[in-house]
């Protein structure tokens, strides 16, 4: 007997000991490729800022002191031409980069694409499409003829897209000019922005702080304003996070509003709970007149994926003088925001009620259920196919929850989430998320259909039009944070799971970070907020105490709120963030 346990270890030993040489010789190789990355980008980015320098520095400031609107206009009366717009933003973007570390890659072809718009704008038959030179940040992930879509992966490095996808093509349609990629963190599954290709993509406000994830280079290059407006992908809260860390504003559309076909996703195959695009902005009035031109234009999309069905632009949605009746909640019963978070939610509530809208409480059902169903339908292969890319990969330890999620077996999980529950009973509930088998998955599949026609009747009953709710649990945090708080992303991917259409809206301080003035937030966390965390935020396990030391520290951080509703009313989303933006802001804009 002894003889066999000795052959067994001395077998794990030897296996371990293969796995780990194994994994040294990846990381080498892959450390090479790092660095090569890394020498390319500065050239990349010095090339850039030779084509910003074209343009005299008086002419850029003025140009990059327009906001979109004016921008907008400009362009399409002529008195600023593309080249001039792409050659400022490249400036700004330079600028913003060397403050966060957002960009991963200046698209240099932008200054050709835009010279060529310049160049049929002189005809007398053209017509300026929509969009006419606006320069459009990418999230990285996204598919453009000719770069990378790393998704934070080294091994995926120097594998270029082949062609655009069809998003890509359409705002290109529209007159946009895509001018650079910006940061993930890696496999898209965390909602900090960290990766070992590109590395860390820091808060403009806080660079001990992240700008949230996994469109965080997105919020960060235009929170610092080196970009108008741009497009992240969000399967969990991939925009609205940022959104609310940076202070700015974005909206995720349901699934079926976007052309799929051609994209790319963190995790392939996961039909109930998948990314879609979604625009980001320095406010809400320039996410509506970027998806009024999409959507009025929509059958581009569907002529080219017949799974993107052509629902255009609902106009009367939108400008509808109707008086809506909303939903609000400040706790969704899994995890307590911290105070700045609850008092945006009722202060937006007042400025709506001001407005003539009735909102009265909501309370999501069965959330528990929620984070279970979620993370099956996430990770519906047991993780194995995010471990297979960790493995072969140099891992970022800003990810670590997530390794470890998809490195234990869910069978063990599940054995140790019992006597976890009896001291930690949320991180044993969370620890029976995974899913076991093929039965188990159809059993999600059912009770997530289950659960949104629960969600929809509940809405029905009440006939609310919209939800009103917090965007996180928290402020931005520190960047090694949101590995340890994955649960705590629970107030948006709730939405991603009933796959509603949902934004969130926050724009940047005014006064507290000096190189950013001008336009009044939302809120920001204030001493009271300050206060009321130290006194009353609950400390009743370790996720909380997480949270409660990661906001001590925050006052003067940008706070938004979400607004959700179900599938096709993306339209009346954008309304009601925007009432909300004009009663903070005062600005009136259409």
């Amino acid at each position: 007997m002894l003889f066999y346990v000795a052959l067994l270890i001395l077998g794990a030993s030897a296996y371990y000991c293969h796995f780990q040489f194994k994994r040294r010789k990846i990381v080498e190789k892959l450390e090479k490729v790092v660095q090569r990355k890394r020498d390319d980008i500065l050239k990349n980015i010095e090339e850039a800022r030779r084509i910003s320098d074209k343009l005299d520095s008086k002419r850029r400031d003025y140009i990059g002191n327009l906001d979109f609107e004016q921008l907008k206009e400009e362009l399409q009366k002529g008195s600023v031409t593309c080249v001039e717009a792409v050659r400022t933003y490249f400036h700004k973007a330079i600028l913003a980069h060397e403050k966060t570390n957002a960009v991963t890659c200046f698209i240099l072809e932008a200054e050709q694409q835009a010279e060529e718009l310049d160049e049929k704008a002189k005809l007398a038959s053209f017509v300026k499409p929509p969009m006419f030179g606006i320069p459009l940040s990418l999230k990285e992930c996204l598919k453009v003829k000719g770069y990378d879509t790393t998704r934070g992966f080294v091994q995926d490095a120097y594998r270029p897209s082949t062609e655009d996808s069809i998003q890509i093509e359409h705002y290109k349609k529209l007159g946009l000019i895509p001018f650079c990629q910006t940061n993930v963190p890696q496999s898209l599954l965390s909602y900090n922005c960290s990766n070992p290709l590109f590395g860390t993509t820091t808060n403009p406000f806080d660079s001990t702080r992240t700008c949230g994830g996994s469109s965080g280079g997105e919020g960060a290059l235009i929170g610092a304003k080196g970009s108008l407006i741009g497009i992240g992908t969000d399967v969990g809260g991939s925009v609205r996070i940022p959104c609310h860390f940076t202070g700015i504003a974005g909206i995720k559309p349901s699934k079926m509003r976007f052309a799929h076909r051609g994209g790319g996703t963190s995790v392939p195959g996961k039909p109930l709970v998948d990314a879609n695009e979604g625009i980001m902005a320095q406010n809400v009035t320039s996410n509506v007149e970027l998806l009024r031109s999409v959507w009025v234009d929509i059958d581009f999309q569907s002529d080219r994926d017949p799974y993107c069905p052509p629902v255009h632009w609902n106009e009367s949605l939108y400008s509808s003088e109707k008086k809506l009746r909303i939903g609000y909640y400040i706790d969704d019963g899994w995890f307590t925001p911290t105070p700045a978070l609850q008092r945006a939610v009722l202060e937006s509530k007042k400025h709506l009620e001001n407005a003539g809208h009735t909102v009265i409480p909501f309370h999501p059902p069965r959330l528990t259920d929620v984070i279970q169903l979620y993370f099956r339908a996430l990770f519906l292969d047991g993780g194995q196919f995010i471990l297979n890319k960790l493995m072969n990969d140099i891992i970022e330890p800003t990810i670590t929850f997530q390794r470890t999620l998809c490195t234990v077996p869910a069978w063990i999980q599940r054995l140790l989430s019992y006597p976890v529950s009896l001291v930690f009973p949320r991180l044993g509930m969370f620890m029976k998320s995974l899913t076991r088998d093929t039965f188990e998955l159809r059993e999600a599949y059912a009770a997530i259909e289950a659960y949104r026609e629960e969600y929809v009747s509940l809405m029905l009953k009440d006939d609310l039009d919209v939800i009103l709710c917090p965007p996180s649990i928290m402020p931005g945090p520190q960047h090694d944070v949101p590995s340890k708080l994955l649960c705590g992303a629970s107030y948006t991917f709730i939405y991603n799971l009933l796959d509603f259409g949902a934004g969130s809206f926050s724009n940047r301080p005014s006064k507290t970070v000096k190189p950013f003035p001008g336009v009044v937030p939302v809120t920001t966390v204030n001493k009271s907020d300050e206060e009321k965390l130290i006194n009353e935020y609950p400390e009743t396990d370790k996720w909380y105490q997480i949270t409660k030391k990661a906001t001590i520290g925050s006052i003067g951080m940008p706070i938004g709120v979400q607004v959700a509703a179900p599938p096709f009313r993306e339209e009346t989303v954008l309304r009601t963030m925007r009432e909300i933006e004009i009663a903070v802001t005062g600005k009136l804009e259409k």
